[in-house]
């Protein structure tokens, strides 16, 4: 099944990746790809806000590295477009509802809206993305053999 290898670091541990293109596995890339996030929380969806932001440089090939771009401002757009879908939805729907509970109706809505994209991304993950937290990261990657080497050389040190 083609969904994301994850591999979990401490935030504080700069993380060392293969000498190849993350997407396409070409040796020495050449040039980079700049990957970040925001750290998430039980706090993000209590207060709908989001923590520090988590930043590394990834290698790609310029080809790749374009293509990444492309992709992740093309999923950011299809979300932003999808969410305002399932608002405007939700608001119509709910328009006769005024009980308690309407905010959180609204959100169901956009989230049964939003189902697609999730599933989209699950079973046709990114060649690399990441999820920060308030003390570790987790780095994905499409590539399996990829994430093995990644967890490999982020291998804390034998103790004796």
């Amino acid at each position: 099944m083609p969904v994301s290898t994850d591999v979990k670091l401490p935030k504080s541990h700069p993380p060392i990746f293969p000498d190849r293109c993350v997407a396409c596995r070409a040796k020495s890339p050449g040039s980079i790809y700049r990957a970040g996030t925001n750290a998430i929380g039980w706090w993000t969806w209590v207060f709908m806000a989001f923590g520090r932001r988590h930043t590394v440089e990834v290698p790609a090939c310029k080809p790749c590295r374009g293509q990444m771009g492309r992709q992740r401002w093309l999923q950011l757009s299809v979300n932003v477009v999808v969410i305002a879908v399932g608002v405007v939805l939700a608001g119509s729907l709910l328009e006769w509802y005024q009980g308690p509970f309407k905010r959180w109706l609204t959100l169901g809505v956009v989230l049964v809206c939003l189902l697609p994209v999730f599933l989209w991304e699950i079973f046709f993950p990114r060649p690399f993305d990441m999820t920060a937290f308030s003390d570790e990261v987790d780095y994905e990657f499409r590539d399996a053999d990829y994430a093995a080497e990644f967890a490999t050389l982020n291998q804390p040190p034998a103790e004796e």
